[in-house]
């Protein structure tokens, strides 16, 4: 998955013990993410949209 999405492996370890990415379990040194479980972490994690409950950024340089 991390060659896959063009990550470190250790980014996908730290998800995972975050809790902010579902596996099916450790098994003979790895993990396993299904298709279903990467589609809902790559849509908890998108950006671009405008969400009413992303906070407004105020910078100091431009006030």
């Amino acid at each position: 998955m991390a060659k896959r999405l063009n990550i470190s492996v250790s980014f996908v370890y730290t998800a995972v013990a975050d809790g902010r990415l579902k596996h099916q379990g450790r098994g003979q040194g790895g993990i396993r993410v299904s298709e279903q479980q990467l589609a809902a972490y790559l849509a908890d994690t998108e950006r671009g949209g405008k969400s009413e409950e992303a906070p407004k950024r105020r910078y100091k340089h431009l006030t």
